[in-house]
């Protein structure tokens, strides 16, 4: 009886452990540097260099989007003046807090060039639908910046 009270704990502890892990629905990563220096550029996204994603879900819910990637922002000058932003769309919709140019991702480091890179992501709920789904990354840049800088990325959507 004594093992019994031990064990019944230990097996619901390991089943509710089992039931907080997360179902990964989308991973890609992505080697290489990737510059851009046209405003709303959409982002390679893998090795492959697809600019958008398609996946599937097995229900419409809220699940977990982090994108991350190595970042610079050349504003040709010796001046942090302006950012690199993005848009990150799923299903044809920018998702907040994406939308518009406020939400810097990285900036200029006072120094003219593509230097300074840093790593930054970005974590964001996302609704999906049942079945197909879409994403994509538009490369932003708020002025003074004419070039952006987005390299060595990854992006997960999970449960």
């Amino acid at each position: 009886m004594h093992t019994t009270r031990l064990i019944v704990p230990a097996l619901l502890l390991s089943l509710a452990a089992g039931a907080a892990s997360a179902k990964v629905l989308l991973g890609a990563t992505r080697p290489n540097n990737f510059t851009y220096s046209v405003d709303n550029t959409p982002v390679p996204l893998n090795s492959a260099g697809a600019t958008s994603l398609t996946f599937n879900a097995t229900k419409a819910a809220l699940h977990v989007l982090t994108y991350s990637a190595e970042c610079s922002a050349d504003n040709g000058a010796d001046t942090n003046d302006g950012w690199v932003h993005l848009d990150i769309e799923v299903n044809g919709v920018v998702q907040a807090p994406t939308v518009g140019t406020a939400d810097a991702f990285c900036s200029p480091d006072n120094a003219a060039g593509s230097d300074g890179w840093v790593r930054p992501s970005i974590t964001i709920p996302v609704r999906l639908v049942a079945g197909a789904n879409t994403v994509r990354v538009l490369g932003r840049m708020q002025a003074p910046v004419t070039t952006g800088w987005l390299g060595d990325s990854a992006l997960v959507i999970h449960d």
